[in-house]
């Protein structure tokens, strides 16, 4: 007989159950996906380095007049969208691929660039990833020189200066901490016991006396135990539901049971030993 839907049965202890049981196995895919990461980490992961340069954008050129005026440092806030579209049109990348000679298209060296401008500012931070940290600097400076001198041209922005060039980064970008080792693991083990979880749901075996009485509503007289043969083994289930231990069903020539001899073997073997 089959249990009771087991979505409004199961409690706290169950839960604990589940963990305390498959502990092992929730902690091996926990350590298998924290190596399987290390791996990827080690053997298959393009290292990259990024470089950051920073672009000052002040005020719009004015025949006769040097001052600033806050319409001046308005105007600048509202065109940083603009300069950024701008550093990376392919006007832009093309002059840099060719003043450096790199062997790339603008749209595989416009994927390596990214733009950040913080909130309320005129800065525009523009920033380069390569797997060499050498080729990142050279790239993120000749951008921002060329770049600036495109926005100072067409948008007639002459104050569009270069706070700081890019530095030889001393380490990756992309590396994989302790954080992400750990959120691997931690999401494996997740993963690992919703799965016994799942398995606990669609069971609907009755196994335990305890089942019995709360599924069932039934109170259990007696338990029978696990028989044993003469040398104390428990008997133990074989192919085709036949067990070892009674020497019977088993698979042998013809159709034979247990460690019995043919029947033709059998008849002969008297006359055998009169002769």
């Amino acid at each position: 007989m089959k249990k009771e839907s087991t979505l409004s049965t199961f409690d706290l202890m169950d839960l604990w159950h589940i963990f305390i049981w498959h502990l092992i196995p929730i902690f091996a895919a926990a350590a298998l996906a924290i190596a399987g990461l290390y791996v990827y980490a080690k053997f298959f992961k393009v290292t990259k380095y990024k470089s950051t340069a920073t672009v000052y954008i002040l005020k719009q050129e004015r025949e006769g007049d040097s001052s600033y005026t806050q319409s001046d440092f308005t105007l600048a806030l509202n065109v940083v969208n603009d300069c950024v579209y701008m550093i990376r049109s392919y006007e832009v990348l093309d002059d840099v691929i060719d003043k450096l000679g790199l062997d790339m298209t603008a749209s595989e060296l416009s994927k390596c660039i990214t733009t950040r401008n913080p909130d309320g500012t005129r800065i525009l931070e523009v920033s380069v990833e390569t797997p060499s940290p050498v080729q990142s600097k050279r790239i993120v400076d000749t951008v921002c020189q060329i770049g600036a001198e495109k926005i100072s041209s067409t948008m007639s922005l002459d104050q569009v200066n270069i706070y700081s060039l890019g530095k030889v980064p001393d380490k990756p970008s992309n590396s994989i901490g302790l954080f992400k080792y750990s959120l691997a693991g931690v999401i494996a083990a997740v993963i690992a016991y919703f799965a016994y979880f799942v398995a606990f749901l669609c069971d609907d075996k009755v196994k335990t006396e305890e089942d019995v009485a709360k599924y069932l509503n039934l109170s259990v007289l007696g338990i029978i135990p696990n028989a044993e043969d003469a040398s104390g083994k428990k008997y133990k289930k074989y192919k085709y539901s036949r067990y070892k231990a009674y020497g019977r069903y088993q698979p042998y020539k013809y159709g034979s049971y247990g460690n019995a001899a043919p029947p033709a073997a059998a008849e002969n073997k008297p006359n055998e030993e009169r002769g």
